[in-house]
């Protein structure tokens, strides 16, 4: 799908003239970039499709080069329409999509495709490993040895032509952005974290991981913590304003999300309502070996936060795919026709006698319908949220056994704007409010991109940029978000 197409530009704020700070989130379906001043007002937004190419059998896949592309024209859209007097760009901070990643070769040149982080190959490699070794790669990475982390994809590769040496570098998508655009090339440590190659108690490569799966153990560049400077932008084919902007990655997007919201307390639960709907705590204490594997078997994963000091406990379920795909079978994507079906839906009591959705894990596109009797539109889209509600009290109940209960939840994301998704996570999460904040994730990554503009070498001054900027404002429990509409693809309906 082209630049021209699913893009968006919004003007928003006035704040004063002196430079800017951009956040830029490469997501799943959606590539956006807001601006803010050095108050952490939002003067404008732009967003586009992130560009992926299908293929018959399901799989998904693009090139680093294709994102890069595509980055570059979101920055310049949303450039086009701020006036010169803003200033120039003073700091880009980058998070994303985690798995996904770029393969280079010991010249720089990409060596594989970008495989979606949601893409099946790699699974039956991760199944075959002896047992032993899946519980080792565990125990080491806070991972399920499944299809998701990027080393699956990476041991596919190696019986598919690609070729992974010595002098071969990983990069997650943020990463590669960051150096494509001029920066260092470093790894984030709650990027690093999806990748399977790193050992997240240690913070260290986990070497025998990478033996096991016959891949180098040198492909992580060093690490680098959000927030601290990874270079300047220095390529010549873009706006004048970007050029010698500080450059840092951002992080893995859902802890950044959390810290854009302000929930990244341990006792607060951050709960992402996109393409999956993802719950976060954020850790003050390690987790034990035996409530990682444990969490890790039903596929809750344990790694780095992007806030130093933090762990990231991180599930979710696939309700965007779920949503979406009922929604389009009730012919109900947009519009008078959605708004009817959701409010109708929001009336059904669940369970709903007679119609059973059910759908695989986080990732997983299968979606399947029994129907014992005759159902509407909102009974079947009542029964689709029956089961997303199920299976993330399951997940938070594990949560909660290894951390404890949050004290407070707060829930941001597009698909809270319809009624009855607002009426299940009421019913599911305790103490819960939802955000107001817009695009969460670039407001973290812009904040991380102020503090690495600083000159920071550490995150101690991170608490002080937040502070400048402002808390983000949380709408009462029981209201309706405020923030506008999500741009096609941003995890909305």
């Amino acid at each position: 799908m082209s630049t021209a197409q699913h893009h968006r530009y919004v003007q928003e704020g006035t704040g004063m003239a002196n430079g800017m700070h951009i956040g830029l989130d490469v997501g799943s379906t959606q590539t956006k970039a807001v601006a803010y001043d050095d108050r952490g007002t939002a003067l404008g937004r732009y967003s586009a499709d992130t560009p992926w190419r299908v293929s018959r059998t399901g799989e998904s896949e693009t090139t680093g080069a294709a994102l890069v592309d595509r980055v570059l024209a979101v920055l310049h859209g949303l450039l086009a329409g701020l006036p010169p007097e803003r200033g120039p760009v003073l700091s880009l901070g980058v998070t994303g999509m985690a798995e996904s990643g770029v393969l280079l070769d010991g010249t720089g040149a990409e060596a594989a495709p970008v495989v979606a982080w949601y893409d099946p190959r790699g699974g039956a490699q991760m199944a075959a490993l002896p047992a032993p070794v899946r519980e080792a790669f565990t125990a080491a990475t806070g991972l399920r040895a499944d299809a998701q982390p990027s080393a699956a994809s990476l041991a596919w590769g190696l019986g598919h032509g690609w070729r992974v040496t010595p002098s071969s570098t990983w990069l997650s998508v943020p990463e590669h952005v960051v150096a494509a655009l001029g920066g260092e090339r470093v790894a984030e440590p709650s990027l690093a974290s999806r990748t399977g190659l790193l050992d997240t108690a240690r913070l260290a490569p986990a070497d025998h991981v990478a033996d096991a799966l016959g891949l180098p153990p040198t492909l992580l560049p060093p690490l680098r913590p959000a927030g601290i400077g990874a270079g300047r932008i220095t390529r010549t084919d873009v706006d004048a304003r970007l050029r010698g902007a500080v450059l840092t990655v951002a992080g893995h997007d859902h802890p950044v999300a959390a810290l854009g919201a302000g929930a990244t307390d341990p006792e607060h639960l951050f709960n992402g309502a996109g393409t999956a709907d993802v719950l976060l705590r954020s850790a003050a204490t390690p987790v034990s070996p035996a409530d990682r594997a444990r969490l890790a078997d039903a596929g809750v994963s344990v790694g780095a936060h992007v806030v130093d000091g933090l762990s990231a406990v991180l599930c979710g379920v696939s309700a965007g795919v779920i949503l979406r795909r009922i929604l389009s079978l009730a012919g109900a994507t947009e519009g008078d026709r959605r708004d009817a079906v959701d409010a109708a839906a929001a009336r059904v009591p669940r369970p709903v006698p007679g119609v059973t959705v059910r759908a695989g894990g986080r990732g997983s596109d299968d979606v399947q319908i029994v129907l014992t009797r005759e159902a509407d539109p909102a009974e079947l889209l009542a029964a689709a949220l029956h089961h997303v509600g199920e299976r993330t009290s399951a997940l938070l109940d594990l949560v909660t056994s290894a951390v404890g209960p949050h004290v407070s939840a707060l829930c941001v994301g597009g698909w809270t704007r319809m009624a009855s998704v607002r009426a299940l996570k009421h019913d599911v999460l305790p103490r819960l409010e939802f955000s107001s904040v817009a695009l969460p994730g670039c407001r973290g990554a812009a904040a991380l991109g102020a503090l690495a503009a600083t000159g920071a070498t550490d995150q101690t001054g991170l608490a002080a940029v937040l502070a400048d900027w402002g808390p983000p404002r949380a709408v009462g429990v029981g209201a309706t978000p405020s923030h506008e509409p999500a741009h096609p693809g941003e995890g909305s309906p």
